[in-house]
């Protein structure tokens, strides 16, 4: 087990297969950390900066990410678990786009974050919060969204071809300002998208 500010302290080193536990007070600022195969476990670093930091193949349970600053950051095949990162910049943070699932978020709360002309190819984010975010211009090829609360999400100039939004809730999308070749709905929300096109469906 090692502390999250204890590693910072280290310097530029990679830590591998480590538990990372404490967290950091807000504003306060980590540079070039390198995480390798560690679980992150409860880590606060709310309104802190990470900044060049690197993390791969790491998994995040139960942090607190809230308006954290991860410019320049880069995350490769991470998975986040039950954490909170309301109001984050995702679309400054590096990501790997050859691995399968570069990204993944499992009941996560992610309102009111930017991923606005992000590439979210293939991101998974299953049964999470999402209310307010920002997916304008977002590339969101074949990404699952399933069972996540979108309302009043932004999709303006998306690219969700062959993307997965079932039992997605709140869902405002136009599917004329948008690309959505293959996208994959469940029967009521496909109901919704014709409607907004002016079709009744009887």
């Amino acid at each position: 087990m090692a502390w999250l500010r204890e590693l910072a302290a280290v310097g530029a080193s990679v830590h591998s297969g480590l538990r990372v536990t404490g967290g950091l007070e807000p504003g306060e600022r980590v540079e070039d950390l390198e995480l390798e195969e560690c679980v992150v476990d409860g880590v606060v670093v709310e309104s802190a900066r990470l900044a060049r930091c690197t993390f791969v193949e790491c998994t995040f349970e139960g942090c607190n990410l809230s308006m954290a600053d991860l410019v320049d950051s880069r995350f490769v095949e991470c998975r986040f678990v039950g954490c909170k990162a309301l109001a984050v910049r995702w679309s400054v943070v590096e990501t790997s786009g050859l691995a399968p699932v570069p990204m993944r978020f499992e009941r996560c709360q992610l309102d009111l974050s930017s991923f606005a002309g992000a590439d979210l190819t293939g991101w998974v984010m299953r049964d999470c919060g999402l209310r307010e975010a920002d997916f304008t211009d977002a590339v969101l090829r074949r990404a699952d969204l399933g069972g996540c609360d979108v309302s009043g999400a932004a999709f303006g100039g998306a690219d969700l071809r062959e993307a997965s939004l079932v039992g997605v809730v709140g869902l405002g999308l136009d599917v004329r300002t948008a690309r959505v070749q293959g996208l994959v709905v469940d029967a009521a929300t496909g109901l919704d998208l014709v409607a907004g096109l002016g079709i009744d469906v009887r």
